[in-house]
This record gives C-alpha cells, sequence and structure tokens, in this order.
C-alpha cells in the first residue's frame, strides 16, 4: 500500500509527462521510508538490492524529476554530503546536525511572518522559501534527546 506522498507524487510524475515505473516506484519507497533523508548512493543501493538493473544514472535522472515536480528537496549535512527528503508540505525546513548528519524536520513555519518585510527590503515578490538550521543533535551534544 502507497502512502499519500507516493500516491501524490506517483500523480505528479503523470502530470509531467512521466512515466511510472517499477524502479521509479523502489525510488520513491525508498525515499518515502528514510524521514531524515537517503542520499543517492543509498537510493542506488536500495534499488539495487531489489531489482538488480537500476543504475546511478537511473537514480539521478530521477531525483532530478522528483525536485522538478517539488516532490524531494535536497539537505546538506555537510559540503560533501546530499540528503534528499519527501516534500510532504509546502513549507518544509530542517534541522541538520553537522556531526551525525541527522535530519529532523521542523513541522512549524514562522517565516511566513517576516515575508512582508523580506519583499519590502528587497523588492523581491517572495514565491517560496527554503530553510535549513545547522547545530549539533542532542545526542552528539551530549544531551539525551
Amino acid at each position: 500500500m502507497n502512502s499519500v506522498w507516493i500516491d501524490r507524487t506517483l500523480a505528479a510524475l503523470r502530470d509531467a509527462g512521466g512515466r511510472v515505473t517499477d524502479q521509479r516506484r523502489l525510488i520513491l519507497a525508498a525515499i518515502d521510508a528514510s524521514p531524515a533523508g537517503v542520499s543517492a548512493e543509498e537510493l542506488v543501493a536500495a534499488v539495487q538490492e531489489s531489482r538488480g538493473d537500476a543504475s546511478r544514472s537511473t537514480v539521478y535522472r530521477t531525483l532530478d524529476l522528483l525536485r522538478d515536480i517539488d516532490a524531494v528537496e535536497t539537505v546538506h549535512p555537510s559540503p560533501e554530503q546530499h540528503r534528499y527528503l519527501a516534500r510532504r508540505t509546502p513549507d518544509q525546513h530542517h534541522v541538520v546536525c553537522q556531526t551525525c548528519g541527522t535530519v529532523e524536520i521542523i513541522e512549524r513555519c514562522t517565516f511566513d511572518a517576516i515575508t512582508s518585510e523580506v519583499e519590502l527590503q528587497t523588492g523581491f515578490a517572495v514565491t517560496g522559501h527554503s530553510l535549513e538550521v545547522f547545530g549539533e543533535c542532542g545526542t552528539c551534544h551530549g544531551e539525551d534527546s
């Protein structure tokens, strides 16, 4: 049984003219099952474990397509590390541990409260935003989480 996110993403893929393949379904399932995000290499391994014929290029092309339709977002626990998360809400933000790479989703967005101020200061018409907060998780900081 698919999750709401998978069903919504499959519909968006079809609407964008994309094909729904078994490999894409496996990629979506792996992303959906990883609330703290998953790397492209982890996706390659997961798909190859289920279906031996998945290539890296298939995974990367699928990730590009999923970003294009706003189904996934990328977080960066470190400059050389990229993790992909299911985008379940329009304003989904993250706090990222710079030590272990743990990613937590921030449930409540308060940035909208300052959008008008940003527009006044910059002259931009704000159409969206993304926020990543960096620090150390409770485990790495030495506190119980």
